[in-house]
């Protein structure tokens, strides 16, 4: 499994498979520097210093300079293109995580929390990294180094190499301990970042509430829980960390002091040179350090495979939506949208949302929908653009199903207006233009004057130009509203689904809305899903749903001359306005 994982995660390398091969290169001229530097101490030790040969004494050191040059300029090359190619990968890996993400299905992120996805894109995709760069570099560079040295070690005494050599089956078990001790503490680690991330994306977005209730000291300690946690796992890491490096040196000491004895015997009784001792013993010293490096690289390759997991995990997801191989351009809308025999059920839902529904919407046709709160009446509106699929049934336009034809070309002929309005933080100009890549100020100025909007935003400090700030907040409710309109009028498509977009408004920005909203539904087919029923009375036709079902249907007179739910939703709409109004009339004749 874990290693499956980390082929999978070396597979992102392929794309720079020549830059890795200069990288692999340069490394194997460190290794070779470093073993020819341990090597040079013989001949400096046994003829230099010792008189032998005088020529030596100059020849030794510009050998050392030569070779600290090279192993200078090949650590600069493996470590910039092994940065750089750490760099691509998660760019790469990054890129692709979030292409699938924004290409699922509105089902994929009914159950997952929107801080979870931004840590998994974000902090486990940098610890990644480690993995495929840093430990990757650290793993090939000292593993090319330690079989530089130890073949100098065995040509130089093949009896020393052996009790140096002794330590290492007892490396093994530290290292494979320790690696799955920070696996563990890292995933919990991730785990908590994931819950203070999507902590912090509540809170900011539900700031206003927070303070409303008086609730900061509360979601302060929870913030503190979710920190204390990371912090606990983060400590459990850095144990892993500290424990390793002790325990490497002193396996490391074990060998270099076997060295020195059985070695130290052996001069003394002159079966060997001092030069050729020192000369082992500095190959044996910087052979003991890679190895101890290889220990902290797999503790961050452990890291990495368990950051790798999280975010495999959100790739492996299949996407629910994705255009057929052949898949048709749908042309333009021109005869109907027919709902046939409809069923609807959500992932890990054991309800029906939607049972077979049969509706036909004639091009031209003002329908509205209506019924209670959960009734299926935005996860039916959700299946003409293909937000969703439907479990069973077909959702047919001009005859077509629109799981037949191309997403890119069905969504062209749909805009959408939504109760909870959507704006990027970008200026006011690039929001009414987006999905245009072509952006012409005189046509949103013209959409903006017919959605009501143009007169406030030429109050506003920069006018179309003015940054809107995240999710619009310098703007207000009406505000935003309207120019979600003039989005919806720029785009210019015959088929319009408005969702409750008039519903939390005050009765001036009501008003302004509904002017707007009745300009572009002029000329279209609409679908809209109405809060105050007031609102949708010259609608051609009125659906009523009810637990999924359509439950009436029929033009506004005939429904209250029916009775049913229509009418009754109706009467207690009409009884709150009723007693809202009531209430303002005596509050304003009240003298005191």
């Amino acid at each position: 499994m874990k290693l499956r994982l980390y082929r999978r995660l070396l597979g992102f390398l392929r794309p720079y498979r020549g830059r890795l091969t200069i990288a692999v290169s340069c490394m194997v001229i460190l290794g070779a520097c470093t073993a020819a530097l341990a090597w040079a101490l013989k001949p400096a030790l046994d003829e230099a210093l010792t008189g032998e040969n005088q020529r030596m004494i100059y020849i030794i050191p510009m050998v050392i300079i030569g070779l600290y040059i090279i192993k200078g300029a090949a650590y600069y090359g493996q470590a910039y293109l092994m940065g750089y190619i750490g760099q691509r990968v998660i760019y790469d890996l990054r890129n692709r995580l979030y292409g699938h993400l924004v290409h699922q299905s509105l089902a994929f992120f009914t159950h997952r929390k929107t801080g979870e996805l931004i840590a998994r894109i974000s902090y486990d995709v940098t610890l990644v990294q480690a993995a495929v760069s840093t430990a990757v570099t650290a793993l090939m560079r000292d593993a090319i180094s330690i079989v530089f040295l130890a073949a100098v070690i065995f040509i130089q005494d093949w009896q020393l190499a052996l009790i140096a050599m002794l330590v290492f089956p007892a490396v093994v078990y530290p290292i494979a301990r320790f690696g799955r001790r920070m696996r563990r503490a890292t995933l919990d680690g991730q785990v908590s970042m994931g819950a203070l991330t999507s902590l912090m994306e509540e809170t900011v977005a539900g700031i206003r509430v927070v303070k409303a209730f008086g609730m900061e000291d509360y979601e302060k300690r929870r913030f503190r829980r979710f920190t204390r946690e990371f912090l606990e796992h983060q400590l459990k890491a850095f144990r892993v960390h500290a424990l390793s490096f002790p325990i490497m040196e002193l396996l490391a000491g074990f060998g270099i002091a076997g060295v020195l004895l059985y070695g130290g015997l052996r001069v003394a009784a002159g079966e060997t040179t001092p030069g050729t001792l020192i000369s082992f013993l500095a190959a044996a010293l910087m052979l003991y350090e890679p190895v101890k490096r290889l220990s902290r690289a797999n503790n961050e390759i452990q890291q990495g495979l368990a950051a790798a997991e999280r975010v495999f995990e959100v790739l492996d997801e299949p996407q629910d939506i994705q255009d057929k191989p052949d898949a048709r351009i749908l042309s333009a809308f021109h005869e109907r949208i027919v709902f046939d025999h409809v069923w609807l059920r959500y992932p890990g839902d054991n309800r029906d949302v939607l049972q077979d529904i049969c509706l036909t919407v004639r091009a031209g046709e003002v329908v509205a929908l209506v019924g209670r709160s959960g009734a299926g009446k935005t996860s039916l509106v959700n299946l003409v653009p293909r937000f969703v699929d439907v479990s069973e049934g077909r959702v047919l336009i001009d005859g077509l199903d629109v799981r037949d034809v191309t997403q890119a070309s069905l969504r062209s002929q749909i805009a959408l207006v939504t109760q909870e309005v959507i704006l990027f933080n970008d200026t006011i100009l690039n929001n009414i233009a987006y999905g245009h890549e072509e952006v012409d100020l005189e046509k949103v100025r013209a959409v903006a004057k017919a959605a009501n909007a143009d007169e406030f935003i030429q109050r506003l400090p920069h006018g179309y130009a003015t940054l809107v700030g995240e999710r619009g907040v310098i703007l207000s409710g009406g505000q935003r509203q309207r120019l979600s309109l003039a989005r919806a009028l720029l785009k210019d498509a015959p088929i319009l689904i408005l969702d409750e977009a008039t519903s939390a408004l005050d009765t001036e920005s009501e008003r302004l809305v509904q002017q707007a909203i009745d300009r572009l539904m002029a000329g279209r087919t609409v679908i809209v899903i109405a809060h105050r029923l007031s609102t949708i009375r010259h609608a051609d036709r009125i659906i009523v749903l009810d637990k999924g079902r359509i439950v009436q249907q029929g033009a506004h007179n005939e429904l209250l001359a029916q009775g049913g739910l229509y009418a009754e939703l109706y009467r207690m709409q009409f009884e709150q306005e009723s007693t809202s109004e009531r209430a303002g009339c005596e509050e304003a004749n009240d003298p005191s």
